[in-house]
């Protein structure tokens, strides 16, 4: 699993969309590169009610894991194959998931 994670970084660090990429903020990745159904099968992580506030909960789903001191927040897309648009990284001290 760490090897997957350590892709996904590389790959959120690399990918720009709609926004600013930096640490602790949200990284935007290109064309889905990874769809939901594979994320569920490879990859711990828990469930979350809702989304933070930056996307549209009618239109999105989010998942979060937990590593290297930080809350990553994975933003799927319920259209289609249900691709990753993004993740967004929190750090634990943040007032923890505010939202």
């Amino acid at each position: 699993m760490a090897p997957l994670l350590a892709t996904l970084a590389l790959a959120s660090a690399a990918a720009s969309g709609p926004g600013e990429t930096h640490h602790g903020g949200t990284n935007y990745l290109a064309n889905g590169v990874l769809t939901y159904a594979v994320f569920e099968a490879t990859i711990e992580h828990v469930d979350l009610e809702g989304c933070p506030a930056d996307f549209d909960a009618d239109a999105n789903f989010c998942r979060m894991t937990l590593a290297s001191d930080l809350a990553h927040v994975f933003v799927f897309s319920y259209d289609g194959d249900q691709p990753l648009l993004a993740v967004k990284d929190y750090e634990l001290g943040d007032g923890f998931l505010p939202f």
